[in-house]
């Protein structure tokens, strides 16, 4: 990558990064460490709100990190492009033709050259996403990077796990928390079908650790479980806590299958903290102000794109493509405009500023969530 290249993406990031710090009421990392920033790592996350995973993922890790994600999303020539060069290739998978699956050979190829190189690349083992708060079983398409890299040399290879939790991932504004888990060195060994299993256990294992994961095993007590859990409204920002409650629930239901102990843990979980009358005038005012404010964003996005998406998955990624893409052209336009039919130049710069200051008050202070 030259230098060009490289100061584009930086800024790309930085922009991102500051997209999502006004997007989120609250991002919060844990566990991070620049331990394994001269090394050839492969961080692996949960993946439960599509191309929003890889954002925070890759704006938080502070190295450079390419990420593989769905070939579909490179069906656009010109979007295509653009991806590759901010470090994004893309992975072809059964679902988009069996004739596709040779085109991941020179991916996985440069991928080994990149691990050679001691950079950095980020995949979502799953193989899909979903909103469910568990880890699904692992695909071992991120085994293929380990053998295009040992092929170059024998040297190891660091697993990152990285568990991402979001308090509500299909509201606005939501808090998200990143967990980083400890990176372990994987060192070369023959590939089969026993030696690839236990990889995949212990990452599952791993991964299960850093983000609330109801089993399939209680899959018909998961609304239930859900429900106790949010109850206290930050303990999916706390996957200790929040599996620590699935663990003790799992018990009881086993000791006393008639629910009644089971019960009783969620009677113990306390409701979100109560606010002062003071706090909710302030938040139903802002709430009015917000809306008001960005009544022709809100209406663009109610009216005629939120309609059109059909994954759940797919509601933040959007948004938050929606607002980082209209927002700016939103400000400059409310700026030309005032400073041409004021001509206060004063006005116009601080209209559009204001405006922008209530908006980030209102996320990160007052705001309940929207839809």
């Amino acid at each position: 990558m030259n230098s060009v290249q490289n100061q584009v993406t930086n800024s790309v990031k930085a922009l991102v990064r500051f997209a999502l710090w006004c997007y989120f009421k609250r991002i919060t990392l844990i566990g991070f460490s620049k331990e394994n920033h001269a090394k050839p790592v492969i961080y692996l996350g949960n993946h439960q709100n599509a191309l929003i995973d890889a954002l925070l993922i890759a704006t938080t890790t502070r190295r450079k990190t390419t990420f593989l994600t769905r070939s579909d999303v490179f069906k656009n020539p010109l979007i295509g492009r653009l991806l590759r060069y901010i470090g994004m290739l893309p992975i072809y998978r059964f679902r988009d033709g069996v004739d596709t699956l040779s085109k991941n050979a020179p991916i996985f190829n440069r991928c080994g050259e990149m691990l050679h190189d001691h950079e950095a690349i980020l995949i979502f083992p799953e193989g899909n996403h979903g909103l469910k708060r568990r880890v699904r079983p692992l695909k071992k398409g991120f085994i293929s990077l380990l053998t295009h890299r040992w092929s170059r040399d024998k040297q190891p290879v660091y697993l990152s796990p990285i568990g991402v939790n979001y308090k509500n991932a299909v509201r606005f504004p939501d808090c998200a928390t990143l967990v980083y888990g400890k990176a372990f060195q994987v060192n070369p060994f023959e590939p089969s079908p026993d030696s690839i299993q236990s990889l995949l256990n212990q990452l599952h294992q791993q991964l299960s650790v850093l983000t609330t994961h109801i089993p399939e095993s209680l899959e018909v007590y998961y609304d239930q479980i859900e429900a106790g859990i949010e109850k206290d409204g930050q303990l999916f920002l706390n996957p200790i806590k929040a599996n620590d409650l699935i663990a003790q629930f799992e018990r009881a239901q086993h000791i006393d299958p008639s629910g009644v102990a089971a019960n009783d843990i969620w009677l113990k979980v306390n409701s979100e903290k109560s606010i002062s009358f003071f706090q909710k005038a302030c938040s139903v005012i802002f709430k009015f102000l917000f809306e008001c404010l960005n009544i022709v964003p809100i209406s663009i996005w109610r009216l005629f794109l939120k309609p059109g998406i059909k994954q759940p998955e797919f509601l933040s990624t959007a948004r938050f493509g929606f607002s980082l893409l209209f927002f700016p052209a939103y400000f400059l336009l409310l700026f030309i405009l005032i400073a041409v039919f004021s001509k206060n130049l004063g006005m116009a710069l601080a209209i559009p500023m204001i405006h922008f200051i209530l908006n980030i008050i209102f996320v990160k202070k007052y705001a309940n969530p929207l839809h």
